[in-house]
C-alpha cells in the first residue's frame, strides 16, 4: 500500500504542476502563497527560470517572499527576470514599510531574559545531541527552515541589491524618475549600521559603473551577515520588455542624482559614526599636550576594531564620491542658499521628480565631512591622491561656520550635532596650524563674529574634547590677529556681557597668555602696559554679589555656577603679583581688588564651610555625598584665595 505524500512533497507537487498554462496566473500565485515555506523555495526559483512568468508574476512575489529565511535567491531572479519597472515599484514600496526604529520597552527585560534563558538551555542540549548523533542526524542534511529569519535590516540589504540589479535593465525615456523613486525609499529606510553601509556602497557602485576591487580583508570583531545579493555578470538579464529611447538630458540627471545621494549617505553615516577628526589632528599638531598613560584617540583608532570598520566604511564612501565626480568644497561654498536638500527621511521628498540637474542639491552636510575627511586624510594618512581646496579661516572658515553654527541664540549656539563641530573644528584646527589666516581684506565685524562663534560652541558643546578643541582654535585665532585693541576688546566684552562662567573664565586665560606673549616679546603694545589690566579690572574682579545671598542654599547655587570663572581670576591676581609681571598692574589697583573682591570671597567661603561641613544646613539640603565635594570645592577656592592675600598683604 502506496503512503501518502508529506506535506512538503505535497507543497512541492502544487507549486511544479499548477504553474501555467496549467492554472492561470492569479490562481498560480494562491497556490504558492498557500504552501510558501523555505522549504520549497528551491523549486520556486527553479519555476521562475521561466522569463515569461516571472515578466508577468514576479513583482507580486516581492512582499510574499521578503520575510522569508534563504529567500534570496528567488528574490534575485526576480531582479533579473521580472519586468523591471513593476518590480522597481514594489521593492521601493518594501523599504519604505520596514520597520526599522521599534523601541524597546522596559516591559520586556523579563521576557527576554526568559527568552536568553530557553536559548542557553537549548544550546546546552544541541551540544548534547552533537555529542551523541543519531543515525537520523548523521544522514540528514540542512534545511532552508534552519537559516534564521531575516531582520529588518538583513531586508533592507536584500532591497538594495536587488535595486543595483533592476536599475540598469530599466530601458526607458526617463530612467531618472524611477532612479528618484529608488534613491529616496534607500534614503528613507537607511540606518547607518556596517551591514547596510556596505550594501548601499555596493549599489551605488553599480550605477556610478566603476568597478573596484575589493577592499583586502581585515580580521574583525563585527559579525556582518552578507545578504546582498550581488549579480554576477554571467547571470542572464530579462531585457526591458518595455524598452524606450532614453533623452538626451538623462545621463547629467541621473549622474546628478547618484552624487546627492551620495552625499546625503556620507551625512547619515558620520553623523552616526563619530571619526573624531579634530581631537586627532590635534595629537598631531602638538604632541607635547597629550596627557601621559592615557590612550589618545589615534591610538583607539589603530587598536580599535570597530573604529577600524568605521574609518575603512567611509573610505569606501569617499572612494565612491570620487569615482561620481563630486567635489564636496567647491558645492560647500558656492551652494545658493535656497539650495538646502530636503531632509533625507522627509516625506515630501518621495515625488521628487526632478527635470534638470539644477534641480538636483547635494547634501550641504555631506560635502562639509568630504571636506574635511579630505584634509584629515592629507595630514594622518599622508593621502596625496586628494586635492585640497584652496581656504583660509577668513573668509572661508567663517563662512561655512555661519552656515552651519546658529547665532541667533546665545544658548543653543554650539549644540548642533557634535559630527557636524567635529568637521568645522578639524578645517579650522589645520588652516590655524598652517598659517593660512586670511586671504584679502578681514573687517573686524567678520573677525569677533568667528571669535563669538567659536567660543559658544567651547561653552556649550556637549562633547568636553570638542569643547577643548573650540577653546584651542578660539584662542589661536584671537592671538594672531594683528591689532592689539581689537583684541583687547572681544576679552572685555567676554568678559562684561558673557553669560557663561566657563567661557568668562577662559577670556581671563586669555588675558594671562596675552600677558606672558607681550612680555616675552617685549612688546609696547596695550598688554605690554598696566592699560589692558586696568580696563578690565571692573570685570576680571568685580563686587562680589553673592554675599547678598538670602539663603545659604542661594548662595551656594550662586557660587557653584561661578566657580570657574572665580578660580580664574585667583589664578591670575596671583599671577600679577608674581616679581616677574607686578610691572603691569596699575598702582593702588591691588588694594582696591582685595576690599571689592578678595574679602567678600573670604567671607562668603567662611559661610559655606559652615553651611557645608558634617552636620551643616546645606548638607541636609543637598545629602551628605554632594555636601562633600562642595566642601572640597570651596577648600581648594580658599587655599587660592589665601595665597593671594598673602602676597597683597606681604
Amino acid at each position: 500500500m502506496a503512503s501518502s505524500p508529506s506535506p512538503l512533497e505535497h507543497a512541492h507537487k502544487a507549486i511544479l504542476e499548477s504553474r501555467p498554462p496549467a492554472t492561470d496566473d492569479l490562481t498560480y500565485l494562491t497556490i504558492v502563497q498557500s504552501h510558501l515555506s523555505p522549504e520549497v523555495l528551491p523549486a520556486l526559483n527553479d519555476v521562475l527560470q521561466d522569463v515569461e512568468l516571472t515578466q508577468r508574476i514576479g513583482w507580486d512575489l516581492v512582499h510574499m517572499l521578503l520575510p522569508l529565511p534563504g529567500s534570496a535567491p528567488c528574490l534575485k531572479t526576480v531582479a533579473r527576470l521580472g519586468n523591471p519597472r513593476e518590480v522597481i515599484l514594489q521593492v521601493t514600496e518594501a523599504l519604505r514599510l520596514l520597520v526599522l526604529d521599534q523601541p524597546v520597552e522596559e516591559d520586556d527585560d523579563d521576557a527576554a531574559e526568559e527568552k536568553a534563558a530557553e536559548t542557553e538551555e537549548a544550546r546546552k542540549t544541541e551540544k548534547i545531541e552533537q555529542a551523541e548523533p543519531t543515525r537520523d542526524a548523521l544522514v540528514a542534511s540542512p534545511t532552508p527552515a534552519e537559516t534564521p529569519e531575516p531582520t529588518e535590516a538583513d531586508k533592507f540589504c536584500l532591497l538594495v541589491s536587488m535595486l543595483a540589479t533592476l536599475h540598469p535593465r530599466i530601458k526607458t525615456k526617463y530612467p531618472s524618475r524611477f532612479l528618484s523613486a529608488s534613491l529616496m525609499a534607500i534614503l528613507s529606510s537607511y540606518r547607518p549600521s556596517s551591514q547596510a553601509t556596505h550594501a548601499v556602497t555596493a549599489f551605488a557602485q553599480t550605477l556610478s559603473g566603476n568597478k573596484r576591487p575589493p577592499l583586502p580583508t581585515r580580521k574583525s570583531s563585527l559579525s556582518i551577515q552578507n545578504l546582498t545579493i550581488a549579480s554576477d555578470e554571467k547571470d542572464e538579464k530579462a531585457p526591458d520588455p518595455e524598452a524606450a529611447a532614453e533623452d538626451p538630458k538623462e545621463e547629467a540627471i541621473q549622474k546628478k542624482l547618484v552624487q546627492s545621494f551620495v552625499t546625503h549617505i556620507i551625512e547619515l553615516y558620520v553623523k552616526d559614526n563619530s571619526l573624531d577628526w579634530s581631537a586627532r589632528l590635534q595629537e598631531n599638531f602638538a604632541p607635547d599636550k597629550m596627557v601621559p598613560g592615557k590612550k589618545s584617540f589615534g591610538e583607539a583608532f589603530r587598536e580599535d576594531l570597530e573604529l577600524q570598520e568605521r574609518e575603512v566604511l567611509l573610505g569606501k564612501l569617499v572612494a565612491l564620491a570620487r569615482d561620481v565626480g563630486l567635489n564636496g568644497a567647491d558645492y560647500l561654498f558656492n551652494a545658493p542658499e535656497q539650495d538646502l536638500p530636503t531632509p533625507p527621511n522627509d516625506s515630501e521628498g518621495e515625488d521628487f521628480a526632478p527635470t534638470s540637474p539644477d534641480d538636483i542639491p547635494l547634501s550641504l552636510t555631506g560635502c562639509l565631512f568630504l571636506t574635511a575627511n579630505a584634509i584629515f586624510s592629507s595630514v594622518m594618512f599622508k593621502n596625496t591622491n586628494v586635492t585640497l581646496p584652496a581656504l583660509s579661516i577668513f573668509p572661508s572658515l567663517s563662512l561655512i561656520t555661519n552656515k552651519f553654527i546658529g547665532t541667533t541664540s546665545l544658548e543653543t549656539s554650539g549644540t548642533e550635532p557634535p559630527p557636524i563641530i567635529d568637521a568645522l573644528l578639524s578645517i579650522g584646527l589645520w588652516l590655524e596650524h598652517t598659517d593660512h589666516f586670511v586671504a584679502g581684506h578681514l573687517d573686524p565685524q567678520d573677525f569677533l563674529q568667528l571669535l563669538q562663534t567659536l567660543s559658544l560652541v567651547s561653552a556649550n558643546c556637549p562633547d568636553p574634547t570638542l569643547r577643548h578643541a573650540a577653546h584651542i582654535l578660539t584662542s589661536n585665532i584671537l592671538h594672531a590677529h594683528p591689532t592689539d585693541r581689537l583684541r583687547l576688546n572681544f576679552i572685555s566684552d567676554t568678559l562684561e556681557h558673557c553669560p557663561f562662567e566657563p567661557l568668562r573664565a577662559s577670556a581671563v586665560g586669555w588675558l594671562k597668555e596675552e600677558l606672558v606673549r607681550a612680555h616675552t616679546r617685549k612688546s609696547d603694545d596695550l598688554f605690554g602696559t598696566p592699560a589692558a589690566v586696568a580696563a578690565l579690572q571692573p570685570y576680571l574682579f568685580p563686587y562680589e554679589s553673592i554675599l547678598d545671598a538670602d539663603t545659604d542654599s542661594e548662595l551656594w547655587e550662586d557660587f557653584r555656577r561661578t566657580f570657574p570663572f572665580h578660580m580664574a581670576a585667583l589664578n591670575l591676581i596671583f599671577f600679577l603679583n608674581s616679581e616677574e609681571y607686578r610691572d603691569l598692574v596699575p598702582e593702588g589697583s591691588m588694594s582696591v581688588v582685595e576690599e571689592v573682591y578678595l574679602q567678600p570671597l573670604r567671607t562668603a567661603r567662611t559661610r559655606l564651610e559652615k553651611a557645608l561641613k558634617e552636620g551643616g544646613e546645606l548638607e541636609k539640603v543637598v545629602g551628605v555625598e554632594e555636601a562633600k565635594l562642595g566642601f572640597a570645592e570651596v577648600g581648594l577656592l580658599g587655599e587660592r584665595l589665601d595665597m593671594c592675600l598673602e602676597h597683597e598683604q606681604a
